[in-house]
This record gives C-alpha cells, structure tokens and sequence, in this order.
C-alpha cells in the first residue's frame, strides 16, 4: 500500500478519534471532582452541544457617521465629502456550553470548599487566575475577546497545588473556570461595546477555549 495512503488513513483515524479522546479526559477530569463517569458523560455534552447554542442578554443599538467619498459615486472634485448615517447593534449574549454549564458546575464546587471552611485560598487563587486572565485577553472586532487557552488552566493547576494542596482539584477548576470568565469576559466588556457591532458572547468564540480547557487542563494537571 502506498505510504500516502496510509497517511491519510491514519490521519482521518486520528480526526475521528479526537473528540472521543477529548471527552474521556474531561470525563476522568470531571470524575476528581467527585463526579461519577455516567454524569460527566451527559456534562460533556451539555458542555459541546451548549456552545453552539447563545442565550441574547442585552441589545445596544447606535448611530455612527460614516465618511463617504463622493468621488466614488459622482466623480466630484476630492475635497467634497459626505458623511452618512449608519445604523449599528451589539448584541451581548451568553454561551451555554462555554458559560453557564462550567460556570454551574464551578459554583457548587466553590459551595462545597466554602463550606469545608476553606475561604481565603481559593479566592486568592481565583483572584490571581482573574488579574493574569485580564491581562493576557485581546478583543478583537468580529470575534470577541480571545484569549490563550493553556497558560490560565496550568496556572490555575500550580496556584491551587501550592496554596490549596489538601484539594487542588476543586480549586484550580474553580480558579481555571472563574480566571477567564471574569478576567477576560465581564472585565472587557467595556471594550467590547465600544465595538458597537456583532455578537459578544460570553464564554463563546475565543474564550470557549479559555473557559472550558482551562477549567479541564486544570483538573487534569491537579
């Protein structure tokens, strides 16, 4: 068999196999939170099937003028412009799979360690993932807020290793969940209606990755 073919037969093998790879760690993830294999399975896919799906919060509706060439149009000396109105609409929405499931999931396990008596740790570890999330966010027009989806996991991972070692686990998901959704998505949500148009969804786009990977490298690194 000719090698090419072979390659691309792996290749395709590979494509395939990635999602179910995927899942079973973030199943195994899920399962050092306590959480049974049956249960992580249907988070799972709450979690996939939820970030195609954008809850709309808010609509922000603006006027901005628009210089037009007249040039283009009539063929008028270079100096005449004209301005023109153009109507503009932001639409801030929230994202299932990105947001609220691991966000649900985050808030329970922040329950849980606040009950066992454990404050302060946690909320300096979440308080470090959100000051280095904020900063390491870029918003960008047309897409939204992106942001790298390993350095807030691992970070999370150390921080709650360090500072939390009798429960890193619940810690570093909390912070690796917590890090990116407020640092890098409710904090810049300033810049982002100044972008005046598209959709900004919160836990979509590129923090989909920073959200929902950070929370699971974070787990897995634990």
């Amino acid at each position: 068999m000719h090698f090419g073919l072979i390659a691309a037969i792996c290749l395709i093998l590979l494509l395939f196999l990635t999602p179910f790879i995927l899942m079973d760690f973030m199943i195994i993830s899920l399962y050092k939170l306590g959480i049974p294999p049956l249960v992580g399975l249907g988070i799972v896919f709450c979690i996939l099937l939820g970030s195609l799906i954008n809850i709309p919060l808010k609509r922000i509706k603006s006027v901005s003028k628009v210089p037009m060439d007249l040039r283009l149009s009539y063929g008028v000396n270079p100096w005449f412009y004209r301005q023109i109105s153009q109507k503009n609409e932001l639409i801030i929405a929230v994202n299932v799979g990105g947001c609220l499931v691991p966000l649900a999931i985050a808030l329970y396990q922040l329950l849980r360690l606040f009950n066992a008596g454990m404050v302060l740790m946690p909320v300096i570890v979440i308080t470090i993932n959100v000051i280095v999330c904020y900063h390491l966010s870029i918003v960008k027009k047309g897409v939204g807020v992106l942001l790298p989806a390993f350095v807030p996991g691992i970070l999370a991972a150390l921080s709650g290793l360090m500072l939390t070692p009798e429960n890193p686990a619940a810690v570093a998901f909390c912070a690796g969940i917590l890090g990116p959704l407020i640092g890098a998505d409710l904090l810049s949500l300033k810049q982002i209606i100044k972008l005046n148009s598209g959709i900004a969804s919160i836990g979509g786009a590129g923090t989909f990755d920073g959200i929902v990977i950070s929370g699971f490298i974070a787990l897995l690194l634990t």
